[in-house]
């Protein structure tokens, strides 16, 4: 029993110790597969809706899945990175779709309806994990999740799901899913580097719709993502290096034009410094087009990305140009010394 003061999110850190999945040994003359034992996770709803336990959130969530008055608000499509036991699974969130930005794409589900206490090992290593109304569970693979997300959680999402039915297999995992995900991952990577920043965290993708005609797959998404300005030092930022150029050129004798450009440089190095170490946030709109076989299958190759400009609504232009666009736009060392000639000729009139 977990003690009355242990919270949700502490009782997952206690569950992680001791995990690994116990192997028995197999019997008769199969050696292709062998059972493990998957630790038994603990029952946190009954016990907290009973008042046996108390939860440091509100109680209502767990109340109303044990009444069957809950109502779900999250859905998403999540990787499975470890089966903790019979109750809770950490997963990366890939595509939210009712679900706040917050620090971390990691989050926990929690199980209401448990895994199978036995799993099986392949002869290739993997763990198939199971449960009555479960599809197979295995590391690595993406599911689509309908549950509860807990009030207030602290640094993880807790999301409770409440039936085996809400836990299923993504139907284009193995596929078109992860080349269309890997697709806007490329495109937000080298969208944030054209600006000359990295992302902090993996970005998060929203698919909107995903429709496969006449041999052409169509998908629009929604990235959003988190960056910072890459680091190095200060003044060699090229505004700064060019005002300091100037300085350098025309700071003697001082006067009232070479004081006004240091101070714009003090200036822009503390916004520089704040944007190295404050993220930022960023959403893109894009459209993923390729063409599909006659399988169904999505030819990676002839993936393009398109990315909505925003200019008269939705304008999607060819992801190349638009970030071509993007580097153009980066200010450049003569492009200071030109701001500082501008700045001290207004100190200088009268």
């Amino acid at each position: 029993m977990i003690a009355a003061s242990t919270s949700i999110l502490l009782s997952v850190a206690l569950l992680a110790a001791g995990c690994a999945p116990k192997t028995i040994t197999p019997t008769g003359d199969d050696l292709t597969t062998t059972t493990v034992s998957v630790p038994i996770g603990d029952d946190l709803t009954t016990p907290i809706a009973e008042g046996h336990i108390e939860s440091m959130y509100r109680n209502d969530v767990p109340i109303s899945i044990l009444k069957g008055t809950y109502t779900t608000d999250f859905s998403a499509m999540v990787k499975v990175l470890d089966v903790m036991d019979t109750r809770i699974v950490r997963v990366e969130i890939l595509s939210p779709t009712t679900f706040e930005q917050q620090l971390s794409y990691t989050g926990y589900l929690y199980l209401c309806a448990p895994l199978s206490e036995k799993a099986e090992k392949l002869a290739d290593g993997t763990v198939v994990y199971s449960g009555t109304g479960y599809p197979q569970i295995i590391v690595g693979r993406s599911y689509d999740v309908v549950g509860v997300l807990q009030p207030d959680y602290q640094d993880y999402p807790f999301v409770y799901i409440p039936t085996a039915s809400e836990f299923q297999q993504n139907p284009d995992d193995s596929v078109n899913n992860q080349m269309l995900l890997a697709a806007a991952r490329s495109f937000a990577e080298q969208a944030v580097a054209a600006g000359d920043h990295h992302m902090t965290r993996q970005p998060a993708i929203t698919v909107s719709s995903n429709q496969v005609l006449a041999g052409k797959v169509e998908a629009l998404m929604t990235i959003e993502a988190m960056y910072v300005l890459n680091g190095g030092p200060v003044d060699l930022q090229p505004m700064i290096a060019g005002e300091l150029q100037y300085l350098q050129n025309h700071g003697t004798p001082l006067s009232a034009a070479t004081k006004a450009v240091e101070n714009d440089i003090a200036g822009r190095r503390g916004t520089i410094e704040h944007a190295m170490s404050v993220p930022s946030g960023v959403s893109y709109r894009i459209k993923v087009v390729g063409d599909v076989d006659t399988a169904g299958t999505i030819d990676a190759s002839s993936l393009q990305v398109y990315v909505d400009n925003g200019v008269n609504g939705k304008n999607y232009v060819s992801a190349v140009g638009f970030l071509d666009d993007i580097r153009s736009r980066r200010a450049t060392v003569a492009q200071g010394y030109a701001k500082a000639v501008s700045i001290a000729a207004a100190a200088k009139a009268p």
